[in-house]
């Protein structure tokens, strides 16, 4: 069953600080650095479920599994992966099979803002195109990319920026709410 309207993200707008901490190596501690705890989360609808994502805990802990999906699903035809979400806000399981343009996921949800776990796991399965998956991602990526950038962060100086630079550019598309932006 593939419809693009059982998983898509909205991204919101997000209050950015003006901040940047030397000591911060890698985009997860960078994220942590520029986001404030009260500011808009990122909305994932996963089968009509709005699912909360703190930029400043939730993403900034996904943000390399995130971009290690977006690599393999970019790269491979087809293939599988597990992805163990960590955030104590964001606990689930995702085993992800991919394949002849097609993407399927099964979670396992264990811990979700708004105690969510029960009707996650009742509605475990999305499946949609490849294309339509990743470019739900872009204007993630693009609000962290932008904010991380305002900063004064720099690709020297924070590991896998030059990634995330590069992942950003080569989703083609917007993801469903972003279409024509």
């Amino acid at each position: 069953m593939r419809n693009h309207f059982n998983f898509y993200i909205q991204a919101n707008n997000p209050r950015v600080l003006k901040e940047h901490d030397l000591e911060d190596k890698n985009i997860s501690d960078a994220m942590e650095t520029i986001f404030p705890l009260y500011t808009e989360s990122a909305v994932m609808m996963w089968n009509h479920i709005c699912v909360p994502l703190s930029y400043k805990y939730d993403i900034s802990y996904m943000m390399d599994d995130i971009l290690d999906l977006l690599d393999d699903l970019l790269q491979v035809k087809e293939g599988k992966r597990g992805i163990s979400w960590l955030p104590d806000t964001f606990r689930s399981d995702w085993d992800i099979v991919w394949g002849s343009g097609q993407i399927r996921i099964i979670s396992h949800w264990e811990s979700v803002t708004g105690n969510l776990e029960g009707l996650l796991n009742a509605n475990n399965r999305v499946s949609l195109k490849i294309a339509e998956f990743i470019s739900e991602w872009k204007q993630i990526l693009y609000i962290v990319l932008k904010g991380l950038e305002d900063n004064g962060y720099m690709e020297s100086g924070i590991v896998n920026l030059k990634r995330l630079k590069q992942q950003y550019n080569r989703i083609p598309n917007n993801g469903i709410l972003y279409k024509g932006h």
